[in-house]
């Protein structure tokens, strides 16, 4: 996947305004400990290698540390970790580790993705008091992250849904039917993405790249007339609020 430098310019960009501006605003700090427990040939390693752009204190695991979740857990206890990044089902490992055990220290974001996240997970990580989750989700064809949820509160999700979404910075996230006509709320459609987030395409595989990165009907209309979007495969549809929910695939 080729992947530019102005997209992932474009992923620091909004990382800093969403995601780290907030946080350290929560902590009232201005240098948090984060951990980087992914391998560098998976994308989402590029999540906390922004925070040490920012001014961070990034903190390098190495496999043992991170295949063994008590360790891990004891690791950001002993070190006092801020942010800790993993799949939500490695996540519920090292909650069984006492990752939020009472009379330690827990961190102050705990991001989850790639996987889908089991709805008691979610509301345990959001009730912790001092801790705030987030969901990223996003394919390596959209420069690593594309949209994601944050807590959401009883009168912006009606009591009945546990996080609110909205695209990354510079990001766009269309839910169309087979003739790639916006689906209305509540109507399953696949996903497909658009924006300053796209890769360029696939190298060498012009194939490919002609079937997944199609023109963008709607380009015109966000100032982007010859625009592309990526077909991501997935099956979701809107809530009331525009939040996206995830339904699985449509090749499945």
């Amino acid at each position: 996947v080729v992947v530019t430098h102005a997209s992932l310019a474009n992923l620091l960009a909004g990382h800093a305004t969403d995601h780290i501006a907030p946080a350290l605003r929560r902590t009232g700090r201005d240098r948090l400990r984060v951990a980087h427990s992914a391998s560098f040939a998976f994308d989402a390693s590029w999540d906390p290698l922004l925070w040490m752009v920012h001014g961070h204190e990034l903190h390098l695991l190495d496999d043992a540390g991170y295949r063994d979740p008590a360790a891990f857990a004891a690791y950001v206890a002993a070190e006092r970790v801020d942010y800790v990044d993993a799949t939500p089902s490695y996540v519920e490992a090292l909650l069984a580790e006492g990752l939020l055990d009472a009379g330690r220290h827990h961190p102050a974001m705990v991001v989850v993705g790639g996987e889908t996240v089991p709805e008691p997970l979610w509301r345990r990580l959001a009730a912790t008091e001092g801790l705030t989750p987030l969901n990223l989700y996003g394919p390596t064809e959209t420069t690593v992250d594309a949209y994601y949820w944050v807590p959401g509160t009883p009168e912006a999700t009606g009591g009945d849904a546990p996080a609110v979404g909205r695209p990354v910075r510079g990001s766009r996230a269309y839910v169309l039917d087979n003739s790639l006509r916006p689906t209305p709320p509540g109507v399953t459609g696949e996903l497909y993405i658009a924006g300053a987030c796209l890769a360029r395409g696939y190298l060498g595989r012009p194939d490919l790249t002609a079937e997944r990165f199609t023109a963008d009907p709607f380009g015109a209309l966000h100032g982007e007339p010859g625009a592309a979007m990526y077909r991501t495969g997935d099956l979701v549809r809107r809530r009331a609020d525009h939040t996206l929910e995830f339904l699985g695939r449509a090749d499945d």
